[in-house]
């Protein structure tokens, strides 16, 4: 993740219109690790552009109470073990 700042920037950016509309499904929901995520990122709701939890790429967006949770858990060997990725992005 070199370029941390710059493509972290362009990929939230064009996230940012489709996240407002309220067309985004958290890349967390369905994950028994986050039984409380809504689901859909209602527009207006703060959202982060989520991480691979085992890698160095970008899942795309998540609510941030998922965003920072994943953190939390994965600070803590909590998070499990890599899981398969249903789309690339």
């Amino acid at each position: 993740m070199s370029d941390y700042d710059g493509l972290h920037r362009r990929l939230r950016k064009r996230w940012v219109p489709i996240v407002a509309q309220g067309r985004t499904t958290c890349t967390r929901y369905g994950h028994p690790l986050f039984p409380d995520c809504p689901g859909l990122i209602a527009p207006g709701a703060p959202w982060d552009l989520g991480h691979e939890d085992f890698g160095d790429g970008w899942t795309g967006p998540e609510c941030q109470s998922c965003n920072r949770r994943a953190g939390a858990l994965k600070r803590n060997g909590e998070l499990g073990e890599p899981r398969p990725r249903s789309r690339e992005w």
